[in-house]
């Protein structure tokens, strides 16, 4: 995890913003609103930073004395502060370059979020501005940051006060929206006593963005998580890099994505002008990179918080103990439906527990421990049912008193499986308090929601899977893969837009995708010699380039039986296509042998905007689309990402198993063959835009994959063009 020298100056510039020991807050009032929030804040909460308000209409703010402009400072502070009309903001950062300022936070509206000309330009300038000079700025239109720890708020938020968030203050927040950071997300932590290291509302994120500041928080030896809510992303691979960073740190980053539907995205773009992206695509980047993806903001502080526990479940393997036969039989449900096991408890413990229970509540899985829950048989209890070798974790449930939430204490420190706790009493009554408050501080994973315990440790073991697997991967040889991409790219280089399927399918081979045996003609009787050669039946399509849907054009004739046949064929689908698409350029056709008999599939890559080359796995036909039956990775994938694909998508492992007694087909085959096409999407990025094959047909086993159709679209001259000269 070594960044590169430039990502040092940037962390540098974060570093500043973070940690500044002298802060300048242009400008600077007395009155209400953020201008007026600033001072107070940092006082308040007690900054040992020299404090610089700037306001060329006051000598002094808040009894601390104002300077007129920032090159009027005594020095060059460390972070500035910029809260002022959209139309001051330029004329101010200038200055901050000027007095040479390390870094700026910009909370000023008024730019890209407006979707005007104006404000997309004023947001373009700023960005420049900072790329030239080196000041890197958060912002604009944010609410600000803070170093929890160093007591350090520089933010106009209402909700700012003294000893915030006092405990366990090891997640980092990052949060584009500024009113999420510090309204529900600051609100329910500290009502959960969840404690933040570092908060920071990215907001339009013109220079730093996300990314950035997670790399940052990732780098602190004290962060066990960051926690993440993301609007969109501004670069998709550097997103890619940061997920990559923080898995093999370690170091979980949990994530709430907004945008997943339409109407979300529409907020989203209008709320901070972000491209929110294809969901299903980033769901899958999430899961292939380890990024533990979450549903609301109980789940994303929950889930965060729970990685203050260092201990890693072996496996899926549930043990649910509670003190009622009902809540333990809900728990039970909620893990099933998350795909954990639930075993039976094994004779040993059981027979354990029975001679201290004897005939009251349920020596099981799910365990009812009744009044021994609470009781001084606890401690045993628990230690009895936590020897169990068949489970892998657990998860309990309880209001008890102090002694139990000791006891669970304890115990998770010594236990060598993960312990999860839903408290299922009060938050308010006093009764109650003081076992939850010893719960909430210590490290001891805690929710409030069964639903929500069992998706943690779904995640849990999820998120320790891939990272084990990903760890070991990294230091294994891959075997030599067949790639020519010489012969790829110079069949690319001579067409305009895209290949017709003889050429793609050139493409293809020169990765070891194979096809059908077949023959390109250029006339009746080339394609009447060919087909004796072949062997009948055989299947006869036209050839163009611009013509990329062939059946719609009538241009495609299944299962041929003779040379007649053949003949009447030809005419059929020449007439068909240049009926369909006068203007198309028909240089021959594909007689193809006809094979049948395989599981029609359909694999194809595509450019997504923010991530790059993407490849998709569905079934064949209309399946994929009216059954959802499909499912993405970001390119390339390696063989265990080729396995996860196959098992996502619905129904496909169990008709490749052989579905009712039915053969068996070739699934090592079409792993490989998925490996393959996302190596070559991913090689020739630059000048490939799609690749489809539809079908690819999985045969028997040991009989491989066939890539029966297939189509080549490259990537606009142009774009290419322009992203060489933006790079």
């Amino acid at each position: 995890m070594k960044p590169a020298s430039n990502d040092e100056a940037k962390f540098r510039s974060i570093h500043a913003m973070f940690n500044p020991a002298s802060i300048a807050i242009v400008g600077a009032t007395e009155k209400p609103g953020y201008g007026g929030r600033f001072l107070p804040n940092l006082v308040n909460t007690g900054s040992s930073a020299r404090l610089y308000p700037v306001n060329p209409n006051r000598d002094q703010i808040f009894g601390v004395r104002s300077y007129p402009s920032v090159v009027d400072l005594p020095e060059a502070v460390d972070l500035a502060c910029i809260v002022v009309s959209s139309e001051q903001v330029l004329p101010a950062f200038r200055q901050c370059i000027e007095r040479g300022v390390k870094s700026a936070l910009i909370i000023s509206a008024g730019f890209a979020e407006l979707a005007t000309d104006q404000g997309r330009a004023r947001q373009a300038e700023l960005r420049q501005l900072a790329r030239d000079s080196g000041i890197r700025v958060c912002g604009p239109n944010c609410l600000g940051l803070a170093n929890v720890a160093g007591k350090s708020w520089t933010t106009p938020s209402t909700r700012i006060g003294p000893d915030m968030l006092a405990f366990n203050p090891t997640i980092g927040l990052v949060s584009q929206s500024g009113a999420t950071a510090y309204r529900p997300l600051l609100c329910t932590a500290e009502d959960k006593r969840i404690g933040f290291r570092y908060m920071v509302a990215t907001g339009n994120e013109a220079d730093l963005e996300s990314s950035d500041f997670i790399q940052y928080m990732l780098r602190d030896p004290e962060i066990s998580a960051v926690a993440a809510v993301v609007e969109g992303f501004k670069d998709g691979e550097k997103f890619v890099e940061t997920a990559d960073m923080a898995r093999e740190a370690g170091k979980p980053l949990v994530l709430l994505k907004i945008g997943r539907t339409e109407a979300g995205a529409r907020g989203a773009s209008s709320h901070t002008a972000s491209m929110t992206g294809s969901d299903d695509v980033q769901d899958a980047l999430f899961r292939q990179k380890g990024v533990i993806r979450v549903d609301d903001y109980d789940e994303l502080l929950e889930t965060a918080a729970m990685f203050r526990m260092k201990i890693r479940p072996r496996g899926k393997r549930m043990g649910v103990i509670s003190e009622s036969g009902g809540m333990g039989s809900f728990m039970a449900d909620k893990c099933a439906e998350e795909g954990l096991d639930v075993p039976v408890l094994s004779d040993g413990v059981r027979g354990q527990l029975l001679e201290i229970m004897g005939d009251r509540g349920s020596a099981a899985n799910p365990a009812d421990l009744t009044g021994f829950g609470t009781g001084p048989d606890f401690p045993r209890v628990l230690d009895i049912l936590l020897s169990d070798g068949e489970q892998d974790l657990v998860l309990m449930s309880s209001v008890g008193g102090a002694m139990q939430a000791d006891t669970i204490i304890e115990a998770s420190k010594q236990a060598r499986k993960p312990i999860l706790f839903t408290w299922t009493g009060s938050t308010q009554d006093a009764r109650d308090l003081d076992a939850l408050r010893r719960l909430q501080a210590s490290d001891v994973p805690l929710f409030y929601l069964p639903a929500k315990a069992a998706k943690a440790a779904r995640r849990l073991i999820a998120y320790h899977r891939t990272r084990e697997l990903s760890i070991a991967e990294a230091g294994a040889t891959r075997p030599a893969a067949r790639r020519d991409l010489e012969t790829v790219r110079a069949a690319l280089a001579e067409a305009e837009t895209g290949l017709d399927e003889y050429q793609s399918k050139q493409v293809l081979a020169a990765y070891g995708i194979t096809g059908v045996a077949e023959q390109f003609c250029k006339n009746r009787e080339d394609a009447a010699k060919a087909a004796e050669a072949i062997g009948y039946p055989v299947v006869l399509k036209i050839v163009s380039a611009d013509i990329s849907h062939k059946t719609e054009a009538g241009g495609v004739r299944l299962g041929i039986k003779d040379a007649e046949g053949l003949e009447q064929a030809y005419d059929a689908i020449m007439a068909s296509a240049k009926s369909y698409a006068p203007k198309a350029i028909i240089p021959g056709v594909l007689v193809q042998r006809m094979r049948s008999g395989g599981i029609e599939l359909i694999v194809g890559t595509s450019q997504d905007p923010q991530f790059g080359p993407v490849i998709m796995l569905g079934l064949g036909g209309i399946l994929a689309e009216a059954l959802k039956a499909a499912t993405w990775r970001l390119c390339p994938v390696n063989r265990r990402e080729a396995e996860e694909m196959i098992d996502e998508v619905r129904a496909l492992p169990a008709l490749l198993a052989g579905f009712r007694g039915s053969q068996k087909f070739d699934r090592k085959a079409l792993a490989e063959a998925l490996v393959a096409v996302s190596e070559l999407a991913s090689d020739a990025r630059d000048a490939i835009e799609s690749l489809d094959i539809n079908p690819l047909a999985v045969f028997g086993e040991g009989q491989g994959t066939t890539a029966l159709d297939a189509l080549v679209v490259c990537r606009p001259r142009q774009t290419l063009h322009e992203k060489r000269k933006a790079d």
